[in-house]
């Protein structure tokens, strides 16, 4: 099956500024090929992680972009092919991984085929448009072929979890100021994506685990201050105290103020 493809442009062994960094919020409207001759830094939902050298990255339309050097004193270089396309029949036919970073094993056919493709744009001949095309389908039949490993998916899930945890932390400290939307965008993830990762992470939703945390910070405060219902429920987010007892009801079966002469008694009588 033949794909129809449009080369936009292409260069080989580009060479950026130190610390060099590209953001595209919405990416572009092609496909991206990117081909990291040196270390470079890659954020992958939210998550900024580190490629080796022969990492490539390929970028379908409308996705993000965020990459660059390792640091604001570290060179980059790399080779890149942008090209419009059917992407869903594109990708459907060459079985290369889209979004996230891999490793090839071919280095030199596919800084060569870069190469070629780049010399073909630049002299801007006609003719030479179906020989374009010719490359790019070699380009990513070679990427397939040459592909050896992802970039460990374990250490973005790891780097994504501590994120998590360290959200869960803040929750249970300051419950008031967070919402799901809120905890989503602290992690730089969309509020579906940041759900399904959340509770495949910790086998509970986000709004659940918010609701204990803030369910915990208020026994915490009617047992460890002496602060009135009325100012623990504002602290908790509450507008409205009845509210905030209706909840704690629901939860523990006793009002906030029960709960505190309860357990100030039982306290007493351990003394």
């Amino acid at each position: 099956m033949k794909k129809s493809v449009e080369l936009l442009w292409a260069l080989h062994h580009k060479v950026e500024p130190t610390g060099f960094r590209m953001a595209r919020e919405k990416g572009q409207n092609a496909v991206l090929f990117l081909h990291f001759l040196t270390p470079a830094m890659v954020v992958i939902e939210g998550v900024e992680i580190t490629v080796a050298r022969n990492a490539c990255i390929v970028y379908t339309p409308g996705v993000r972009h965020d990459y660059g050097a390792v640091s604001e004193s570290a060179g980059y270089e790399n080779n890149f092919v942008t090209f419009s396309t059917d992407a869903s029949e594109f990708f459907a036919y060459y079985k290369v991984p889209t979004n996230e970073p891999f490793y090839i094993n071919n280095a030199d056919e596919i800084t060569h085929i870069v190469s070629q493709i780049t010399w073909a744009a630049a002299s801007r001949e006609e003719f030479l448009d179906n020989e374009i095309s010719m490359h790019i389908f070699e380009l990513f039949a070679q990427l397939e072929k040459g592909m050896t490993i992802t970039a460990p998916k374990s250490q973005r899930d790891a780097q994504i979890r501590q994120r998590f945890i360290a959200i869960k932390g803040e929750i249970r400290v300051n419950p008031k100021v967070w919402t799901v939307q809120k905890m989503a965008a602290a992690c730089w993830l969309t509020r579906s994506r940041f759900y399904v990762l959340y509770k495949s992470f910790f086998g509970v939703s986000p709004s659940d685990d918010l609701a204990a945390a803030t369910l915990d910070f208020a026994k915490e405060r009617l047992l460890n201050s002496g602060d009135s219902v009325a100012k623990i429920s504002a602290d908790c987010g509450y507008k409205r105290v009845e509210c905030f007892i209706r909840m704690f009801s629901e939860k523990e079966g006793t009002t906030p103020g029960q709960f505190r002469k309860t357990a100030s008694r039982e306290k007493n009588n351990n003394i």
